[in-house]
């Protein structure tokens, strides 16, 4: 079977209002290294990923593996910040900005013969030993010749399934085709 499998969603939001982020250590669920970035995070055991908040009120969900979870683990974050008064209550709209995905073809593929076939294909086996396709759309799919890759910057399921679809034409209309 050559399912996608979604490894990573990132997603955005934005408070509207500057955060101070100086006391996280002292709350629980909070941490922040201020020597190191500048930056705080929220994480509990119930959450898949984390959500990284900037002093600008800016936030980031990452290391999720659904949308819907992404959205849930930035609302809760928003709502943690405004229990502890960090923040006043707003109410957040998530933007998905990447979704990570892998695949396996479960087939070989001649990376060589589709660099040459594939249009917007870069293959450059002294720097990445994978073949980078570039797609109509803000997706990216990463090849390699076991048949396994990664889809990256997609903003929606569908453009996921609908690049994972492209990316499998491409690949069979490209294997089909006489030298």
């Amino acid at each position: 079977m050559n399912n996608i499998s979604i490894q990573n969603i990132i997603a955005t939001c934005d408070l509207r209002q500057p955060i101070t982020i100086d006391h996280f250590n002292e709350y629980e669920y909070f941490s922040s290294d201020l020597k190191l970035y500048n930056c705080g995070y929220i994480k509990n055991k119930t959450m898949i990923g984390r959500v990284t908040i900037f002093p600008s009120g800016k936030m980031i969900s990452a290391g999720t593996k659904s949308i819907n979870q992404s959205k849930k683990e930035l609302k809760f974050a928003s709502e943690l910040l405004c229990q502890n008064n960090f923040s006043k209550q707003i109410m957040i709209v998530p933007k998905i900005q990447n979704i990570v995905a892998r695949f396996d073809l479960k087939k070989s593929l001649n990376i060589e013969q589709l660099a040459r076939r594939l249009p917007k294909s870069m293959y450059e086996p002294e720097q990445f030993s994978g073949l980078i396709f570039r797609m109509q759309r803000s997706c990216v799919a990463l090849l390699f010749a076991s048949g396994k890759g990664m889809l990256v910057g997609a903003k929606s399921m569908n453009e996921l399934n609908t690049s994972f679809f492209e990316l499998k034409q491409s690949i069979r209309i490209c294997t089909y085709t006489n030298n």
